[in-house]
């Protein structure tokens, strides 16, 4: 699994500036929602704002669980420019997790991915961002 936390300056409309990228993986046989926590609490450590994640990565809990779970201001995406972040940040978590599995010598960067691990991509296998 692959975290990738994207801090960025937003407007209601807008993807202002992006300041920083972060990926952190992690490797576990299950997931449940102390695993989740923990994840992004490491991939958000040092970085300042209000985290925004979809409710079904966080189990649909109701916000001010996650905010109290997190120790951080927390909030479900509202704003067009807040869906865009967090469809960013599943972009690059899914592109940091075919990097770790597959490498760049296996031929992901010039797109002689074999057929057999494509059809593994397609969300069988949950990402969290």
């Amino acid at each position: 699994m692959v975290c990738a936390a994207v801090s960025a300056r937003i407007s209601p409309n807008f993807l202002e500036r992006i300041d920083s990228v972060r990926l952190t993986r992690c490797q576990a046989s299950s997931l449940d929602i102390n695993l989740i926590s923990d994840i992004i609490i490491e991939a958000c450590i040092g970085l300042p704002g209000i985290i925004i994640a979809e409710s079904g990565d966080l189990y649909n809990l109701e916000v001010w669980r996650v905010k109290s779970i997190l120790g951080r201001d927390f909030k479900y995406p509202q704003t067009l420019a807040e869906r865009t972040a967090v469809e960013l940040a599943h972009h690059i978590s899914l592109a940091g997790r075919r990097l770790i599995r597959y490498g760049i010598d296996n031929g992901i960067d010039s797109g002689k991915e074999s057929g057999k691990e494509s059809g593994k991509e397609s969300g069988k296998e949950r990402v969290m961002e």
